[in-house]
């Protein structure tokens, strides 16, 4: 009997309060629904965008040919990474653009465009590649100081032996032609060390034991010299 009543009490509360709110009530479920519907749409419309943009870099992958400039095809590039914007297969454009002109040995250009992939994808998967881009660049430039000092960045900045064994192989050879043989020593041997079945790394090691060969040999250290015991005097 009070379980009834409860019920009963609780209902004549909230029936008027619902009746007397509903117009609220109603424009909240639809301001709900209205963001579902959006959400659901811009989703949709990302896909879709993936899916349009894969279609355009497949494509013009296929159907670019040998007699189609360097300029030419990373301007078709360009194009894709600047109409799909902020999707994975313009990520992709962008890059291809400025590995087509490094390619083409239009290093500032190369340089330009995968400074432009950093900028404007800083949280890509394929950043440390792009870092690496720009090093390249200025090196090819002959901009070695400013070369050097990208590609220490880079092997402070990311650990995937992808990106750490060309830059730190790179940075050996600025440091040789620079003359910091122990430096370019220590990286040779890391790299020869830590990578010993890869092509890379095999060449480190031909180049560390080339320059440990120039390197003066260390004198060995002098004998000890005996000491005499201390004379033990007359016993008067």
């Amino acid at each position: 009997m009070e379980s009834q009543d409860t019920e009963s009490l609780v209902y004549f509360k909230i029936v008027p309060a619902i009746v007397a709110n509903k117009n609220r009530i109603i424009g909240g479920v639809a301001a709900i629904v209205v963001v579902v519907l959006l959400v659901l749409f811009l989703s949709w419309q990302k896909e879709q965008k993936e899916v349009s943009a894969g279609q355009a870099f497949s494509q013009l992958w296929v159907s670019a040919q040998a007699s189609t400039s360097p300029s030419q095809l990373s301007g078709e590039y360009l194009k894709i990474a600047g109409d799909y914007a902020n999707t994975h297969t313009g990520e992709r454009a962008q890059l291809q653009a400025a590995t087509v002109l490094f390619s083409a040995g239009n290093y500032a250009e190369a340089q330009t465009q995968f400074q432009k992939f950093v900028d404007t994808y800083p949280n890509s998967a394929l950043i440390a590649t792009a870092f690496l881009g720009v090093a390249s660049a200025l090196e090819a430039q002959g901009k070695a100081d400013a070369a050097l000092e990208s590609y220490k960045k880079i092997l402070d900045a990311f650990n995937n032996p992808a990106t750490q064994f060309p830059a730190k192989f790179a940075a050996a050879r600025i440091d040789e032609q620079q003359g910091k043989v122990a430096e370019a020593l220590r990286y040779y041997q890391e790299v020869a060390r830590s990578a010993p079945n890869t092509a890379l790394g095999q060449q480190a090691n031909l180049k560390a034991v080339e320059l440990a060969a120039t390197l003066p040999a260390k004198a060995p250290a002098p004998a000890a010299v005996p000491m005499s015991a201390p004379a033990v005097p007359a016993s008067k």
